[in-house]
């Protein structure tokens, strides 16, 4: 659902300069918006997911990364994949999440409109303790 959400605000972005002016990282994670749902949580896992395969140490050929495995490894992706398997798990629709996994968006980081998804990233930020 995210992803057509995604899609029609580029896409309206786009149509209407500065009508959909897109909110930096840190408003949208000081915003208190959340993911809710199990599939909320799986989507926050492929932004996440995709902003990590960016950063890759050879994403840019090799030598031409700028981050390395450790960082990479401590980002929400792997949070919100759990926490989206633990709540289908808890509805009883494991299948859905593997169905979901099977289906992942492939999503192009350096094609995306960066300010919309730097927000849906603060969007998709670790709650809190």
């Amino acid at each position: 659902m995210r992803s057509v959400v995604l899609s029609a605000l580029i896409a309206a972005s786009a149509l209407l300069p500065g009508a959909a002016i897109a909110k930096t990282y840190e408003e949208a994670a000081a915003s208190g918006v959340s993911p809710a749902t199990a599939d909320e949580m799986l989507q926050c896992s492929f932004y996440w997911d995709a902003w990590a395969r960016s950063l890759e140490p050879d994403f840019y050929g090799e030598g031409k990364g700028i981050w390395d495995p450790a960082f990479i490894a401590k980002l929400n992706a792997a949070y919100w994949s759990e926490r989206a398997k633990a709540e289908f798990k808890a509805k009883r629709q494991s299948s859905a999440y593997e169905e979901g996994l099977k289906n992942a968006p492939d999503y192009d980081v350096q094609a995306l409109d960066e300010r919309k998804f730097m927000e849906l990233l603060g969007e998709c930020a670790r709650p809190a303790k």
